[in-house]
């Protein structure tokens, strides 16, 4: 039996946005009720949002069992889709693990979690998606029709080309319950090897690692469970990275796992006695990434605009990064002996396509490691602003891999392009935005001087 949500309410939204379309010619703009997951190091040129919202487009359409499906709004978030999908049996192959990012983002972008090895990114569980033109046309891309071309080239293209106002997508069994169990190695290679072989390993539903400077590395292994001795609560008793480094066997529900770094944002909430309160006190409407990283931004432009601020000393470093697993060793060998997190975490999770998508040239069937760095660090006296980003960006091209533009690139235009199938862009954004309304790829991702 499948559940049927409004299918009517999507067909009428399309109607009214044509009809505005039509009205007011300043074009369409994302806006959404969540908090962006982008993160520039500097902001852009401020300037006056104007044209339509498309943030009513966020509502579950269809979950059809049968086929094992979700017909979904672009705009709609993680948490909303798991909440339907999983009340029937049901999850997203791939669900990134913070609670408000939407379908259309994470799949414009790269979505990743522990689940990659498997299923490869957030994108490549789409089946078709209706795409509103910078110009006010809407098409449907799909794999096999006129615009497969643009269908290939949607993930990594951060709305540059269109915006999702619908995506069906391919969903997977879930049980209620999973099972983490955590393993501690005091050397990489073994770490590493153990985490090749669980990619290997049918019964793994989800594995990633954890580790620090020096070690230890922690690698927990996944499996979906009917029934579990006990579960724990990651929201209120304990603060989930902590607890897998010392508790090995750890039973969640399933919803909990997959937003399991959501209540910490990470590991970014402090952890002194009136976060503890807040912790344990706070409604669950703060508990959440989207709360804290509202808060950080405004207590940032707070500290601006006082007269009496002094020149911050941190910087962000959060990005990810991917290399071809043969290389993963050398990556995780260098970041860690020429970067300070102040003893935060890395996170460290593999990644296996099955199509290479136009604008991220990954090699399909390719095993990749993931490298994923998500705090503040010191800057590093003497050396230019984001340093850490620039070796880490460097040494990650050297090795042959890639790294995900949710967050500032600082690569020269010529460089930007060169690894990001610029030529192809090109063509892309000459056929889906001829009059150029929308930024292009670099504009929209680079770091501004």
């Amino acid at each position: 039996m499948n559940r049927r949500f409004d299918h009517s309410d999507f067909a009428a939204k399309k109607s009214w946005l044509a009809a505005e379309l039509q009205r007011d010619r300043s074009g369409p703009r994302l806006n959404k009720s969540t908090v962006s997951n982008l993160f520039r190091y500097q902001p852009a040129t401020s300037r006056r949002q104007t044209g339509i919202s498309l943030a009513g487009f966020n509502r579950i359409i269809e979950v059809d069992v049968e086929r094992s499906s979700l017909d979904v709004e672009g705009l709609t978030t993680f948490e909303t889709i798991v909440d339907a999908t999983l009340a029937r049996g049901l999850l997203p192959l791939v669900s990134p693990e913070l609670k408000h990012i939407t379908i259309g983002g994470a799949t414009v972008g790269i979505g990743i979690e522990s689940s990659c090895f498997r299923h490869g990114f957030v994108h490549d569980s789409l089946i078709e998606a209706e795409v509103l033109l910078p110009g006010g046309a809407i098409v449907l891309a799909r794999p096999d029709n006129e615009h497969a071309d643009l269908f290939h080239a949607l993930p990594n293209s951060y709305g540059t080309l269109g915006y999702i106002l619908r995506a069906k997508i391919r969903l997977m069994p879930a049980e209620p319950w999973v099972h983490l169990r955590t393993q501690r190695f005091s050397l990489l290679p073994l770490f590493l090897d153990a985490m090749r072989a669980a990619t290997q390993d049918p019964s793994v539903d989800f594995t990633e690692g954890l580790f620090y400077a020096g070690g230890p590395f922690y690698l927990t292994n996944t499996r979906f469970a009917t029934r579990v001795p006990r579960v724990e609560d990651i929201v209120r008793d304990h603060i989930f990275y902590k607890l897998i480094q010392h508790q090995p066997d750890v039973y969640l529900t399933t919803r909990d796992y997959i937003f399991r770094y959501d209540p910490e944002w990470f590991w970014n909430l402090p952890e002194t006695w009136p976060y503890r309160l807040f912790r344990r006190y706070a409604p669950l409407t703060l508990r959440n990434s989207g709360f804290y990283t509202r808060y950080t931004r405004w207590k940032r432009t707070l500290h601006q605009r006082l007269p009496w601020s002094t020149t911050e000393d941190l910087e962000p470093l959060i990005q990810d990064w991917e290399v071809p697993w043969e290389r993963a060793q050398e990556l995780i060998e260098f970041a860690t002996r020429e970067t300070d997190l102040g003893g935060k975490p890395w996170v460290v999770t593999p990644i296996r396509t099955p199509a290479q998508p136009t604008l991220y040239p990954m090699e399909a069937n390719r095993l990749y490691l993931n490298l994923g760095c998500y705090c503040q660090v010191k800057k590093v006296p003497g050396k230019a602003d984001y340093w850490y980003t620039r070796i880490l960006d460097d040494k990650c091209f050297a090795l042959g891999g890639i790294k995900m533009l949710y967050s500032s690139t600082l690569l020269t235009p010529e460089h930007f392009w060169a690894r990001y199938n610029g030529d192809a862009y090109q063509v892309l954004k000459q056929r889906y935005d001829p009059a150029g309304r929308s930024q292009d790829l670099y504009a929209k991702c680079a770091l501004r001087a």
